[in-house]
């Protein structure tokens, strides 16, 4: 008898740590987003380093976002200056010598005249530009028995081209894609479930301007002998 009742404890005991596991999970939804380490083969940086300036970031993707070319500019900078690779004009100082319009559409590079006076100012090599040709924010939701979950998945494409300033010829291009999730559970009792976060954009947008400078440079030091 003592036994059973014994059995009968634990089991009311079970049911009532769970319930208020599941409670818990409700109140304080957890979120997650899996940060995948990426890692690029070092690309030895020539003696003479080249000087590039970035003369614009262009958003032709379906996302509305009045600042996304100043954000993937700002990041192009910092990814260039922490490559080493070549030397680059500040994205500070290029915002103070042209208009936000002529650099949110990459005007500069659209026309000889325009080119010639720019590369006249800046007195660099090459030119770089971007583009944000993808900006996708999904959804997926899965409910059950005991749990619900909501994963966003923000997929990111941007690309990059590489300008002589001399002459206009594209000596290298490409083009990098990152994705960034948010995962949001709920306990027994359903709830909330979260909302987007802006933020894992800005992780994607890093990530995919990085991937494609990257491959950027690999494919311009190949073309110029560097790599093999």
């Amino acid at each position: 008898m003592l036994q059973t009742n014994r059995r009968i404890l634990t089991y009311i005991l079970s049911l009532l740590l769970l319930f208020l596991t599941g409670c818990a999970a409700d109140t304080a939804l957890r979120q997650t987003a899996p940060v995948e380490q990426e890692t690029y083969p070092t690309i030895t940086a020539p003696r003479d380093r080249k000087l590039i300036a970035i003369l614009g970031f262009e958003n032709k993707s379906t996302y509305a976002s009045d600042k996304l070319w100043d954000t993937s500019a700002r990041l192009l900078f910092t990814g260039i200056l922490e490559q080493g690779y070549f030397r680059v004009v500040e994205w500070e100082k290029m915002k103070q010598l042209f208009d936000w319009d002529t650099l949110a559409t990459a005007n500069l590079v659209k026309s000889p005249e325009k080119r010639g006076e720019a590369r006249k100012i800046l007195l660099c090599e090459y030119f770089l530009t971007g583009a944000v040709t993808f900006f996708d924010v999904s959804q997926v939701a899965e409910v059950s028995a005991m749990s619900k979950r909501k994963t966003f998945q923000t997929t990111i494409r941007v690309d990059l081209l590489l300008q002589d300033a001399r002459t206009g010829e594209y000596l290298s291009a490409a083009a990098g894609e990152a994705t960034e999730r948010q995962e949001f559970n709920g306990g027994l009792t359903g709830g909330q479930t979260g909302t987007w976060d802006p933020g894992s954009a800005d992780v994607a947008l890093n990530r995919a301007i990085r991937q494609a400078l990257h491959r950027l440079t690999l494919s311009y030091s190949r073309s110029a002998g560097g790599v093999k």
